[in-house]
Parts: C-alpha cells; sequence; structure tokens
C-alpha cells in the first residue's frame, strides 16, 4: 500500500502550522482518521519537491484543501454524512462566509500590516523555511496579498482606511459566527465536522500568534465562545502541540539581547574615547611613559 503524506508548513506558538490552508488540511485528515504521514517542508528538498500544503499518495497528487477534501470524502468518508439538507446548505453558506471575510482578515494581518510584516510573520518565515525559499515564499505571499487586498478596495491607497474597512469586516464576521455557535461544542452537535475545521484555522492564528499591532486580533475578546472553541479543538485533536516559540525569541529574551547589545555597545564606546584622550595627550605632551613608574 503506498504511504500517503502531507507537506505543510511548520507550525508554532500551539498552533499545528502558520499557514491557513495547511491548519485545515492536517485537521480534517486528523477529525476524520485519514493516515497520512505529517511532512514539515523544513528542508530543500521537500520545498522544490511539494508546495503547502500537498497531499501525496501513489499517484495521487492534490495542492489545493477543497480538492483534498473530495478525495477523502471518497476514500475515508464524510464527517457531514449526518447533516439535513438544510443544515448541508447552512454548512455551506459558513463556509463561504469565513473565506470571503476571514481569509482577507488574516491575509492583511500576515502580509500587508507592515508592523506585522516586518517585526514578525516575515522573520518567522525568514528562519522557519530554508534560504532560498523563505525569500521566494515572502515574497510571493506578500505579492498574493496585496493583490486581494487592491481587488477589495480598489480606491483606496491609504492602508489605514482599508485597515479601518477590515476591521469592521472581521467584527461582523466574527459576531456571526460567535452568534450561531452560540453555547454549543461544535457547530452541529459534539463532534466537528467541515465547517467546525474552517473556522478554528482561520480563528486560531488570532487566538495565538503574537502580532505585534493585535488591534483586529484584540476583537475576539468580544466572543469568549470562540476562544473557548479554539481550546476545544485543541484538548482533543492536538493536545501535545507545544505553546513555546520555536524560531523566534520571546519577547522577554529579545529584550535581554536588546539590553546586552547596549552594554557591549557603551563599553566600547567607553573604551574608544578613553583611548582617544589618552592618545591625545601623550600627543600634546601632556602624559608621558616615565611619569607612569
Amino acid at each position: 500500500m503506498d504511504k500517503a503524506v502531507l507537506n505543510v508548513i511548520d507550525g508554532d506558538y500551539g498552533l499545528v502550522s502558520l499557514d491557513v490552508a495547511c491548519i485545515q488540511a492536517v485537521l480534517y485528515a486528523t477529525l476524520n482518521d485519514v493516515p497520512v504521514e505529517i511532512n514539515v517542508q523544513n528542508s530543500i528538498k521537500s520545498c522544490a519537491l511539494y508546495s503547502a500544503p500537498s497531499y501525496k499518495c501513489g499517484s495521487v497528487a492534490i495542492d489545493k484543501f477543497e480538492a483534498m477534501v473530495g478525495h477523502w470524502r471518497k476514500t475515508h468518508g464524510d464527517p457531514d454524512r449526518g447533516l439535513s439538507a438544510k443544515e448541508a446548505s447552512e454548512t455551506l453558506a459558513l463556509v463561504n462566509l469565513v473565506t470571503m471575510k476571514l481569509k482577507p482578515v488574516l491575509e492583511f494581518l500576515y502580509w500587508v500590516d507592515q508592523r506585522n510584516s516586518e517585526e514578525f510573520i516575515n522573520r518567522w518565515f525568514m528562519r522557519a523555511l530554508p534560504f532560498p525559499f523563505n525569500y521566494a515564499y515572502t515574497k510571493r505571499r506578500k505579492n498574493e496579498a496585496l493583490q486581494l487586498i487592491e481587488t477589495m478596495y480598489p480606491l483606496d491607497t491609504d492602508m489605514e482606511v482599508v485597515k479601518e474597512f477590515i476591521t469592521k469586516t472581521a467584527t461582523q464576521c466574527l459576531s456571526t459566527l460567535s452568534t450561531r455557535l452560540g453555547k454549543a461544542k461544535f457547530f452541529y452537535g459534539d463532534a466537528p465536522m467541515t465547517v467546525d475545521v474552517v473556522v478554528y484555522a482561520h480563528i486560531a492564528p488570532l487566538v495565538k500568534l503574537p502580532f505585534p499591532s493585535s488591534d483586529i486580533p484584540s476583537l475576539l475578546s468580544m466572543w469568549p465562545n470562540l476562544s473557548e472553541f479554539v481550546k476545544r479543538v485543541d484538548s482533543r485533536y492536538f493536545p501535545d502541540v507545544k505553546r513555546e516559540a520555536k524560531y523566534l525569541p520571546s519577547e522577554t529574551a529579545t529584550r535581554q539581547n536588546d539590553d546586552e547589545v547596549s552594554y557591549m555597545a557603551i563599553f566600547i564606546l567607553v573604551v574608544s574615547a578613553t583611548s582617544l584622550v589618552v592618545g591625545f595627550a601623550m600627543k600634546r605632551g601632556m602624559i608621558r611613559f616615565s611619569s607612569l613608574y
């Protein structure tokens, strides 16, 4: 029997991946008991041969989450099979809502927001992916995000104005999801389905990632049931995923390193200044070696 492999971007901060599509693929395969080997793209060979996410099993090669779902439903069953026609229609509407509304929010947060991109996301991917794929990946993803935002807001060039629209969109979408979830464990009962996979993949980064510019992620505090939903999925399917940062130092460590650099810089400046003063004094005859003995 051919070995099935799911290629994904690595995870961090309690996420199985920092890529939303990869999170969807891993969670769907996990809850639907799809036997796959997770291959993290942290080598030149894996990055050169496969995109992420991508599924490979024998002659079957798929690089889109939607196509993976279609294939896995045929080979390993459909987690949504118990839904009524009305519920199936509502599921489709919710998935489309998240894809149309929350995906642009995450694209903006990851790649368009200058502070998040420069101080966090770019730095993380530059360390998580091997050279030269780290440069190619970050450049491609940034261009794709900019094209998406420019398509959605073609008349606005001021990113602060765009951010206001993005914030409004996020607020409306999160409010709708929170209302629909209510006090239930998952969107349709006690077991997660496809809609839960899509919602989790788009909300978990907002809950877990330490975005420097965090005004949009902080909106989640208004809907605690969504944060609890993320914790519920984690405890059931990803209990062993560590929350500690793997590729970037913590804020405290960074601050300590900055302090160490500052102290060293001050020491070098003091030594240099002292040397210049002593040299000047010796040149002027103000200090003689004989006077030191």
